[in-house]
């Protein structure tokens, strides 16, 4: 549903755009704010004043000022509060707290019960969130949102899952169902697509306007960002490039496909290969552990995963032609094995990349491959482009989901702001 731009809707937008302008580029100075935004003066001091009053905003003295009188600049208080990122997978549960600035201050991780069905794993993810909650830093405003990646086709606008081959689940309201027992905003999106964003705003494609995020943990999901926007195609669920075919009549999917790319490079197509080789079962994490040691059933398990992903990813350079490829989630951690098979697929298979030359270069994170074009990757966007997928999505687990422009295409408030103080509730999305 539209919603007109009556007067408080509009004092709404006003305020985003300034609470963005602060967030990005303090310290600033009223003056200079009222410049960059064209709002003028008064209102831009009657909003930074609620934003003082809420504590998102902190006055850190005067500036520097060729004539007249010096201004008092402002800072946006990361401390002001907390959020909690979520993944959800098959085995587990991770958790991450930080402040409203995305630095990291606490990090949970929970097994998740084996064939456990959905009541049972979400019912595991509100007990650790709700420990989590417990044990935030204490803040003025507290944990003000929750944002949740799952593994499927979810339906981001309205936070459900649609499908999750891997946890058997088939229209979940997973936002529904967590608002109401924890009684704060939450927001619900694949997770290749809030890897994408988080490493666009703060990991290694911070300065990329093209980049591809491939999630290979227990199936495959890809975040694609074109000209800094994330690419969600017509119904949302763009992506699923885990579930395109490379092997005509290959292995059955859980989808109900065949010869799907995650069946051949993922964390089971790992444990599978291992097994094959060394004879005996293991888990991921131990087959992990024996890599230092040169375990040979590990390497070869690694590298023909590698490889694998390899003839994906030489599939996706081909036909999207991105400045970069980040390798994320669990098999990122096989490192040099990894890479080595993703480059010997990439030299034998990818038709453009004697052209457009590729490398891995330094990971964001310790989780994180990074395959980019040299020459290519420190000037492609301005810290102004940047920014604009921030202000236009809303990654499931990012921090600034919380505090990104209000949508035109809807005005629900979440059932968590009710009860919440009424200048508080005007700083979190509608939808």
């Amino acid at each position: 549903m539209t919603r007109t731009a009556d007067p408080a809707y509009m004092k709404e937008i006003n305020k985003s755009i300034v609470i963005n302008k602060i967030r990005f580029h303090s310290p600033i100075s009223r003056t200079q704010i009222s410049v960059d935004t064209g709002l003028n003066k008064a209102t831009v001091s009657a909003l930074i004043d609620e934003l003082l009053q809420e504590g998102l905003v902190l006055e850190i003295g005067q500036g520097q000022s060729r004539v007249g009188r010096r201004p008092i600049m402002l800072l946006f208080n990361a401390k002001a509060g907390s959020v909690l990122g979520v993944e959800l997978g098959v085995e587990y549960v991770r958790i991450v707290v930080t402040d409203l600035a995305a630095q990291v201050q606490n990090t949970y991780n929970t097994v998740l019960p084996d064939g456990a069905d959905a009541t049972a794993v979400i019912d595991t993810v509100v007990t650790s969130i709700q420990e989590a909650m417990e044990q935030a830093p204490p803040s003025k405003c507290g944990v003000i949102g929750i944002g949740i990646g799952v593994p499927g086709l979810v339906d981001y606008r309205r936070g459900i899952v649609l499908k999750a081959p891997h946890l058997n689940w088939d229209n979940i309201p997973l936002k529904a169902m967590l608002e109401s027992r924890l009684r704060k905003p939450v927001f619900v999106d694949n997770e290749a697509n809030a890897g994408a964003l988080g490493e666009k705003l703060y990991g290694a494609g911070a300065n990329v306007a093209d980049l591809l995020y491939v999630s290979a943990g227990t199936g495959i999901g890809t975040g694609i960002v074109i000209d800094n926007d994330l690419l969600r195609g017509a119904d949302g669920i763009a992506g699923e490039f885990g579930h395109m075919s490379i092997e005509a009549n290959g292995a059955q999917c859980p989808c109900g496909n065949q010869g799907c790319w995650e069946m051949y490079a993922s964390e089971r197509a790992l444990v599978s290969t291992y097994e094959k080789l060394a004879g005996s079962s293991s888990r991921f994490e131990d087959i992990l552990s024996r890599l230092p040691a040169s375990d040979r059933a590990a390497l070869q398990a690694f590298q023909s995963v590698g490889q694998y992903l390899g003839v994906g990813i030489s599939n996706l350079i081909n036909g999207l032609n991105p400045s970069m490829i980040i390798v994320g989630n669990r098999l990122a951690q096989g490192g040099k094995v990894v890479v080595d098979g993703i480059s010997q697929s990439i030299a034998k298979r990818c038709f453009i990349s004697p052209i457009q030359k590729y490398r891995f270069r330094s990971p964001s994170s310790g989780e994180t491959l990074v395959l980019s074009v040299p020459l290519r990757w420190s000037c492609t966007t301005s810290s102004r482009d940047r920014r604009r997928t921030c202000r236009n999505e809303l990654p499931s687990c990012l921090v600034w989901s919380l505090l990104r422009s209000p949508s035109t295409t809807g005005n629900q408030v979440s059932p968590a702001t009710k009860g919440l103080p009424q200048q508080r509730a005007s700083t979190l999305p509608r939808w």
